[in-house]
């Protein structure tokens, strides 16, 4: 969607509403993220933390899987024929 329209549904919307808690919530987080220069500091998060959700979003999907029979086997204790 273009900028300028993205723009205008905001202005709709924001005239549109006399919820004053609504808009001082919109009003922070705009502040926090235009004035935020990285990225974790927008998500509130720290560095550290943002870093290894990065991470772990880029990981192969099926890195820790295990096979069906391999959980079989190892809740085997746990259960009784």
């Amino acid at each position: 969607m273009p900028i300028a329209d993205l723009k205008e549904k905001l202005h709709l919307l924001i005239d549109a509403t006399e919820d004053e808690a609504l808009l001082e919530d919109l009003l922070i987080e705009t502040e926090i993220c235009l004035n935020t220069k990285n990225n974790y500091e927008a998500e509130g998060l720290f560095k550290e933390d943002y870093e290894e959700l990065s991470s772990l979003l880029n990981e192969p999907l099926e890195k820790d899987t295990i096979s069906y029979d391999e959980l079989k086997s190892s809740l085997s204790r746990w259960f009784t024929k």
